[in-house]
Order: structure tokens, then C-alpha cells, then sequence
């Protein structure tokens, strides 16, 4: 017959509360999020999934050439996949062959046309020629029977540009980006994505109530070269075109997807311990939002689907610097980051971060213009990752930054949520 004592029952019924326990952690953590509040394991908003699958890995960022000190953006252009628009302005207007100018957005037209079949832009070449100098033509004959005393009252006549809109016959291409790319272009309503047939070949975005595209796209080419022993290559219009993904990522240009780098910079942020100074969230409480919003309006409260498509969350408990969870809205400059890396205490007067010139390699050609070491990969790494914080919350016209507060940020911080 087991008989049992009290030291050993109480020693069963530790086990069995300790199981409780970490069973109950489990389930509150891990498991009830999934049934009781998606949000916790799921996007934001269809604008932050596109910018992390459609946009990221289809963004690529280069060095700058020989002799040159701007970073080189290529956008990755997919048929079916990547939305383009090609839109006129007052001073520059867009010709095409008849089966083409269906995808050209006037000037002051409230709908944007937008389709998934590739085209680009580009200098009027062949029978377009003559289209192209008929079009400017008539564009300055226009300007001046709206202003018949032009050369009376010393104005200056517009310098009208006409390109051509042309169709790409591969299944991708690759065009020229732009530098501007923390906030990619978004429309959610006056639009439509106009293609030739409709055969269900298409990626699943195109669906969504909004959609990110790229505006005027024009092909990125480029030209090598043999000077005095050293190879080299720059960004040549007349170049040759880019084959394929593995000559822009290879050892000759050297190009990152933005995914790339963006992942990289996760994994110096952690290299670097900067989570030991550092907060990466914003708090329900009013000194946070305040102090990472804007002059008109707080920032939101940051919620746990911000960090779905990190590897490792860093919200940290220390800040002995500032919180990081906004500042892709805060400080989106390339520039100010570059000198706050570079000497911290002449960005920031006061900071005792030390400096991260390790971000930076001095120019072993003598070709760069700039005075001070060039920001090397490192550097690029970190600052995609960090113009992320904040960012790819919401759609950019519906943002916080803008007042639109779609998440009612006051309700939130005033205690007003799910009050009558």
C-alpha cells in the first residue's frame, strides 16, 4: 500500500501548478491571440504586406558609379505582377501606338489608369519621331495662342518633353528608380487596372482596395568599361540592358534588394546591441505618442502585427536614447543619418552615442566628390531597416503623420476605447 506524505504531495501538486502555468502562458500567448484578436498575428493593412512582398525584394540599391556620389535604385518590373501608371503633366505628355494609349493618365484626369503588362517610357524613336515633334509642335502653338503677348511681356515659353510610351516583350525588365522609395506610391480609390484580357493570371494584390505601382517607368541601362587596368560601369540610357537578376546582384554591379537589406540591418541592429539604448515601441501613454508624433498629431500606440515580418522584435527596456519605433516618419533623411552615424554629438548636441564609422569606407579610387568617407553597405543595411519604424502602418493618405488616425490613436490614449 503507497502512502503518501505531505512533503511529496505537496511536491506533486507543485509540478502540477508549475504545468498549469507554463500551459496557461502558452495558450495566452501563442494560441488565444489567433482566435480572439487576429490583428496580433496578421498585417496591419494591405499597404504593409505589398511593401514587404511586392515592393522589398523587387527594389534593388547599388553604389554609386565611378566618379559619381548618388546611390544607384532599380526597380525590378514583372509582367502580371508590378502595377505601372504613365501619367502626363502640364510639361511633359506621353505618345503611343494605338494599342498602347489606353494606359496613358492624362494630365487632370481624376481616374489613374494603371496595368500590369509591361511598358516604359522612353525617347520617341522610328515612326514616333514625327509623332512625337508634331505633339510639341502643337503644344507651343497652343501655350502661345493662350498668350499672344509672350515675347511682348518677356515670358519664357515652356520646354514641353514628349516620350514614348512602348511595350516590353520579355516577362520582366528593369527601370529606373528613385531615391525617394521609404514611401512607395499607393492609390486606394479613383483608379483601375486596365489589361487586355482577364484570364486570372494575375498576382493577388491586384485585388486588394489599394494597390502600390510605379509611376513612369524608363529602362535602366548600363555601359562597362577598360580604363587604365581598372573596369568599371555607369548608368548609360544608351547602354546595354540588365539580363536578369544575377547580373544586377553580381560581383560586377553589385546590387541589394531592399529585402536584403532590410534584413541585414535587423541583424547589425542586433550585432551592435543598439536594443540596449534603444526602445522600439511606442506605449499607450500620452508622453510617448506625443513625443514620437508630429507637431499636429500623436503617433499610434505600436501593436504586435508592426513586428510580423521581423525575424527578432527589439522592444527593449532601456532608453537611454530615444525610442526608435517612429523615426522612418521623424527623420526619414539619408543625409541626417549618415552624420549621426558618422559623428553622433554634431547631429544630436549631447548624445553619448558613440560614433559608427565603421558604417563608413574611405574611397580607394580618389574618385568621390564627397569630403568625408562613403557610407559603405553596413550603413545602407541599417538605415533601410530603420526607415521601416513607423512607416507601414497605414496606407500614406490615410497616416497618422497626415491626421487621419484610422486606429483612433486619442481614443486609445485617453482611455476612450470601447467607452459609449
Amino acid at each position: 500500500m503507497i502512502r503518501w506524505y505531505n512533503i511529496e504531495k505537496s511536491a506533486v501538486v507543485t509540478f502540477i501548478g508549475i504545468v498549469l502555468l507554463f500551459s496557461t502562458a502558452i495558450a495566452v500567448t501563442l494560441i488565444a491571440p489567433r482566435h480572439i484578436d487576429p490583428t496580433w498575428t496578421e498585417p496591419t493593412t494591405p499597404y504593409q504586406v505589398q511593401m514587404y512582398e511586392v515592393a522589398d525584394p523587387y527594389i534593388f540599391i547599388g553604389n554609386p558609379t565611378r566618379g559619381g556620389y548618388d546611390l544607384q535604385f532599380v526597380y525590378q518590373l514583372i509582367d502580371r505582377f508590378t502595377l505601372l501608371s504613365f501619367e502626363e503633366s502640364e510639361f511633359l505628355k506621353i505618345v503611343a501606338k494605338d494599342e498602347s494609349k489606353k494606359y496613358i493618365t492624362a494630365h487632370k484626369d481624376l481616374n489613374l489608369k494603371l496595368t500590369s503588362h509591361l511598358h516604359m517610357l522612353r525617347k520617341p524613336e522610328k515612326e514616333m519621331i514625327a509623332v512625337a515633334e508634331q505633339k510639341k509642335k502643337d503644344l507651343n502653338l497652343d501655350w502661345e495662342s493662350k498668350h499672344p503677348n509672350w515675347k511682348e511681356d518677356k515670358l519664357l515659353r515652356p520646354n514641353f518633353e514628349v516620350v514614348e510610351l512602348y511595350p516590353i516583350l520579355e516577362k520582366f525588365s528593369f527601370s529606373v528608380g528613385s531615391p525617394e522609395t521609404v514611401i512607395s506610391d499607393w492609390v486606394d480609390e479613383n483608379f483601375e487596372i486596365i489589361n487586355e484580357i482577364d484570364d486570372g493570371n494575375y498576382a493577388p494584390h491586384h485585388k486588394n482596395k489599394g494597390v502600390i505601382y510605379v509611376k513612369n517607368p524608363s529602362e535602366y541601362r548600363v555601359s562597362y568599361y577598360q580604363y587604365s587596368g581598372s573596369s568599371g560601369w555607369h548608368f548609360d540610357v544608351n547602354g546595354e540592358a540588365i539580363k536578369d537578376v544575377d547580373e544586377l546582384i553580381g560581383p560586377k554591379l553589385e546590387f541589394f534588394s531592399r529585402k536584403q537589406l532590410i534584413e541585414y540591418g535587423e541583424d547589425i541592429y542586433k550585432a551592435e546591441g543598439c536594443f540596449y539604448c534603444h526602445t522600439d515601441q511606442t506605449r499607450t501613454l500620452i508622453q510617448d505618442t506625443v513625443l514620437n508624433g508630429t507637431a499636429t498629431f500623436p503617433a499610434p500606440p505600436s501593436s504586435a502585427n508592426e513586428y510580423i515580418y521581423q525575424r527578432v522584435t527589439f522592444p527593449g527596456t532601456r532608453r537611454l536614447g530615444p525610442d526608435l519605433s517612429r523615426v522612418g516618419i521623424k527623420q526619414p533623411s539619408r543625409d541626417w543619418h549618415r552624420g549621426h552615424f558618422w559623428s553622433p554629438k554634431t547631429a544630436s548636441v549631447g548624445s553619448i552615442m558613440p560614433a559608427f564609422q565603421h558604417f563608413f569606407d574611405t574611397d580607394p579610387r580618389g574618385t568621390s566628390k564627397k569630403s568625408s568617407s562613403i557610407p559603405n553597405v553596413k550603413f545602407e543595411a541599417i538605415f533601410q531597416y530603420l526607415m521601416t519604424k513607423g512607416t507601414r502602418i497605414t496606407p500614406p493618405n490615410e497616416a497618422w503623420w497626415n491626421g487621419k488616425d484610422p486606429i483612433n490613436t486619442l481614443e486609445i490614449i485617453e482611455g476612450r476605447r470601447g467607452k459609449k
